[in-house]
């Protein structure tokens, strides 16, 4: 339990530290997840009706939480399959759902919403808390989930927990029941060495070395012109000094490559024995050639 919430947090101070750099160069969006969570974005999901019913209740305060999305894809970490519940109080964006980054910053609005991890034999592994005055995560036994229903396209069931319980000195229980239509995520267009080898591959690599040795000259020759001014800017140390911590295009997996007309996204991971370091990298193309977006 304290390593998931030691996880959670270390997540949202890195993202609040680096909130200004971050802001102009969003190319490494570091999310260091033990326990992974599969980075696939799906263009396919809607707000839609209500589709949950019940609550989390905090020292006596209710919240609603009338929304639900769920989706099954690879674990960061460990490769095999993993689902993801969420129940939120207001509909979520497509990439707050899929994403993780985006659903870390969704759960820290405050605006009410609980994340449910459960592992390839569909038993439960964590809940992470997005309702004031809680956040983080942990496990509990006394967290209970009963299926009704759990196909490729549906989920139907119930989630809470065994009477009341305290984190943090927070009183709190939650119980809601929920019938969802499964998301699927899109299928990358290319991933693994067939990624490497694409235009967009090619010049990704380029950049990750050029970022890795503090090469601003090169950096400059892989990057879009409105983003290459800032490596001459006040923040240009920074910049490059966080950098540095990109992956090494020579032992990290490619998971994912999606083109979208004239932007594309990448999907980085480093895996070690500890775990998974995951960034997310935008490219664009200027003319006929492939440029990084920070």
């Amino acid at each position: 339990m304290n390593r998931t919430i030691d996880t959670a947090q270390s997540l949202a101070t890195r993202d609040a530290a680096g909130r200004v750099m971050l802001s102009w160069w969003g190319t490494v969006l570091l999310c260091l997840l033990l326990s992974g969570r599969a980075l696939a974005q799906d263009t396919s999901v809607t707000a839609g009706a209500p589709n949950a019913k019940g609550s989390i209740i905090i020292d006596g305060k209710a919240t609603d939480l009338p929304y639900a999305y769920a989706y099954t894809a690879p674990a960061l970490s460990s490769r095999k399959p993993e689902t993801i519940l969420i129940l939120a109080a207001q509909p979520l964006p497509p990439k707050s759902v899929t994403d993780p980054f985006a659903r870390m910053k969704a759960r820290g609005s405050g605006n009410g919403m609980l994340e449910f991890t459960f592992d390839e034999t569909r038993a439960l592994t964590s809940v992470q808390f997005g309702v004031e005055p809680m956040g983080g995560g942990g496990y509990s036994t006394s967290y209970k989930f009963a299926i009704a229903s759990w196909t490729d396209r549906q989920m139907r069931g119930r989630v809470y927990t065994d009477g009341e319980l305290e984190m943090f000195k927070n009183r709190y229980r939650f119980d809601v029941s929920f019938d969802i239509t499964m998301t699927v995520p899109r299928a990358p267009d290319a991933s693994g060495k067939a990624a490497w080898a694409t235009p967009q591959g090619k010049v990704l690599a380029e950049y990750l070395r050029a970022a890795r040795a503090g090469d601003k000259a090169a950096l400059k020759r892989v990057i879009v012109a409105d983003r290459a001014k800032d490596l001459d800017g006040p923040m240009a140390k920074d910049i490059l000094s966080f950098l540095k911590e990109s992956a090494d295009p020579k032992t990290a997996d490619f998971d994912s490559l999606t083109v979208d007309g004239e932007t594309a996204e990448a999907k980085i991971t480093e895996r070690n024995k500890d775990g998974a370091m995951s960034s997310t990298l935008r490219l664009q193309r200027v003319n006929s050639s492939w440029m990084v977006a920070p």
